[in-house]
């Protein structure tokens, strides 16, 4: 298991190194995505490192997942180019940002899995890439496999979708089985290494005479 955990955080490279490739030629939302992909490169190597030490990587969990989640609003505000998100936008981030923080520092605290704010996180990204998936697949004569916004939100609906999944299954129906908690962590592990390559390959289709 933790073989496949390994092999599955060093995809999290793949976006990183087409975002670096791309990143000049890239639009507001896609240099905000772009940082994104950095961040959990360094979040990925920090945590292997933390892990090396048998150390509790709990509160840097949280404040990826806070960033995490902050990026992601920014990003898909920029992408959706509507005025009217602005507001919302706004709304949710100050949401999801308090309530993060009260959840990392006070309940259940910064050495604890923050399991219901990764819950609400994974909802929230859910519904911001489907209303994206929606938008684009509406739009005439977008070929949706070379569309990067498509495969991103592709590749984020799948991770998120699968994430609640494993939320469900690993933390609270079978919490007391060991052996079934650790399979529903392979299939996030895999689901992990898929939407990597969707991401990696959704920055590729950047035109690289896209203007900056």
């Amino acid at each position: 298991m933790k073989t496949i955990a390994y092999i599955s955080a060093s995809f999290a490279l793949l976006p990183a190194i087409a975002a670096l490739i791309k990143f000049r030629f890239a639009s507001v939302p896609f240099k905000v995505i772009s940082i994104y992909f950095f961040l959990c490169v360094i979040t990925e190597i920090i945590s292997a490192w933390l892990n090396l030490y048998s150390m509790n990587n709990s509160l840097l969990g949280d404040i990826f997942y806070i960033t995490e989640g902050i990026l992601l609003i920014g990003f898909y505000y920029f992408f959706y180019e509507e005025k009217e998100f602005l507001f919302p936008a706004i709304v949710i981030g100050i949401a999801y940002f308090s309530y993060g923080m009260y959840t990392s520092v006070i309940d259940p605290g910064p050495w604890v899995y923050n399991a219901n704010f990764r819950a609400g996180e994974s909802l929230m990204v859910q519904a911001l890439s489907a209303y994206a998936l929606i938008r684009i697949s509406k739009e005439e004569g977008v070929k949706p496999m070379s569309n990067p916004g498509f495969l991103i939100s592709a590749g984020f609906f799948i991770y998120f979708s699968v994430n609640i999944v494993v939320f469900i299954t690993g933390s609270v129906l079978f919490e007391n089985n060991v052996y079934l908690m650790k399979s529903t962590w392979f299939i996030h592990s895999f689901t992990n290494i898929i939407a990597n390559v969707l991401f990696a390959y959704g920055l590729t289709c950047i035109p690289s005479s896209q203007s900056r």
